[in-house]
Formats: structure tokens, C-alpha cells, sequence
């Protein structure tokens, strides 16, 4: 019986992994196995990993300078680009507090708080959180979570509370040569079905966004356990 990795190898991609278990110190410019570049939104957050009774995972906390402050972790400029087939999960929580904090973790553009032009992520405004899919070239698509099981009123994160956030871009291509579609669930349960307009020619990168915007009154934190994400290198499935 094929493993799962002679699988994935016959799928013609790349099997990206990190759980923030390094023999090195978190450096000025790196952090994890897949040495993530660090670039400060405003100024920078602390990255730190975690304690060796967490079993790994890195933790962004905020400076309490200014509003803006944060970091984004980030694979290398303009890594690739969103093909049929792609996912994407991860493992996080706010260990403090949920006010006047935002993530944005997948596959985007952006360095910065802004909004990407390009990409599939979460997105999480004090934990209330949405699934975004945009094109630069074709335009966006966005869903908010409503009605979850595990979150506060069905669209909150809860404090302290690690939820895992997966996408699964379909295996179907759209005109353009990326998905069209993506699923995405939060603790395996779907949230949302959003129509992909992303074409073949639109780079992004693997990312992990943190900021606040409290301004300089609160320093805020994010955990992250692990991100894993499968990127293919060819077409699955040719549109009909």
C-alpha cells in the first residue's frame, strides 16, 4: 500500500511542515525549520517559542507602541502561486485576550495589516473571524463564519481555546487556471464554500499576519501550534 508521501510525491508538489521545533533560536530575521522571514508591522512583536511542555509552536506578541503594531511570518517573496488541489491547516489560539486583535494566516500578498490583493486566507478581527478569496486580476469573495458549534455566538474564537483552520482549494480549475472554489472548515466543520476567481499567474506566499489596534495601551498575543500546507506544482483536474 502507497504511503501518504508516495502519494503526495506522485501529485507533483510540495509538502510544506512546521511546528516551531528548531535547535536555533529564534533570530533577528528567522524563525521555525522553514526559517519564516520576520517583518514588523510598525513596531515589531516578540517571537518566541514556546515551552517544551507545548510541544513546539511559536508565540507573537504585539508591542504596546502604537496602533498598528505586529509581525508577519512569511516564506520566501512570491513563492507561488494557488493551483487546483492546494490546502492549507493550522492549529492557534489567543492565549489573553480577543480585543483590538487581528490575524490573517494562508496564502496572500501582503506584508502589512492591509488587506492582500491576492489570496485565500482566515481572517480574524478580535476573533470574530471570515474566509477571503481574492484576484487581483478578477476580483473577491468573502464569507463570515456564522453559527459554529465551538465559537462564541457561532463566530468568535474563545480565549485560551485552539481551534484548527483548514482550506481545500477544489481540484476543479476555473478559467483562469487556479480553483473554483475553496472549502473551509474550522475544527473539521465547514464553514464556508467561496468561489475562486485566483488565477495561475498570481503569486502569493505561505503567511502568518499579527497585529493590534488598540493603540499603545495593550500588548497582545498570538499562539501558533503548527502550519502545514500542500502547494502542487501541476493542474489535478482541467475545468469542465
Amino acid at each position: 500500500m502507497a504511503s501518504i508521501m508516495d502519494l503526495l510525491s506522485l501529485s507533483h508538489g510540495v509538502l510544506a511542515q512546521e511546528a516551531f521545533l528548531s535547535n536555533d533560536a529564534v533570530a533577528d530575521a528567522t524563525v521555525g525549520n522553514l526559517d519564516w522571514e520576520i517583518d514588523a508591522i510598525g513596531n515589531a512583536s516578540t517571537v518566541a517559542y514556546r515551552t517544551a511542555t507545548e510541544c513546539g509552536g511559536v508565540r507573537l506578541t504585539t508591542a504596546a507602541t502604537a496602533d498598528g503594531d505586529g509581525s508577519v511570518l512569511r516564506t520566501f517573496t512570491d513563492g507561488f502561486v494557488v493551483k487546483p488541489g492546494a490546502w492549507f491547516r493550522t492549529r492557534l489560539s489567543y492565549p489573553v485576550e480577543l480585543a483590538s486583535h487581528n490575524f490573517r494566516v494562508g496564502f496572500d500578498d501582503s506584508v502589512t495589516a492591509t488587506s492582500p490583493t491576492v489570496g485565500v486566507w482566515f481572517d480574524s478581527d478580535a476573533g470574530v473571524i471570515s474566509c477571503q478569496v481574492d484576484s487581483a486580476a478578477n476580483g473577491d469573495n468573502s464569507v463570515s463564519v456564522a453559527s459554529h458549534p465551538d465559537l462564541t455566538s457561532g463566530t468568535t474564537l474563545v480565549v485560551a481555546e485552539p481551534v484548527d483552520l483548514e482550506f481545500r482549494c477544489s481540484e476543479r480549475a476555473n478559467d483562469d487556471g487556479g480553483p473554483d472554489s475553496v472549502k473551509f472548515y474550522i475544527n473539521s466543520v465547514e464553514v464556508a464554500t467561496v468561489p475562486c476567481l485566483i488565477g495561475d499567474d498570481e503569486e502569493v506566499e505561505l503567511k502568518i499576519a499579527h497585529w493590534q489596534d488598540s493603540g499603545a495601551a495593550d500588548a497582545v498575543a498570538l499562539d501558533i501550534d503548527y502550519v502545514e500546507a500542500w502547494l502542487p506544482r501541476t493542474r489535478i483536474i482541467s475545468g469542465a
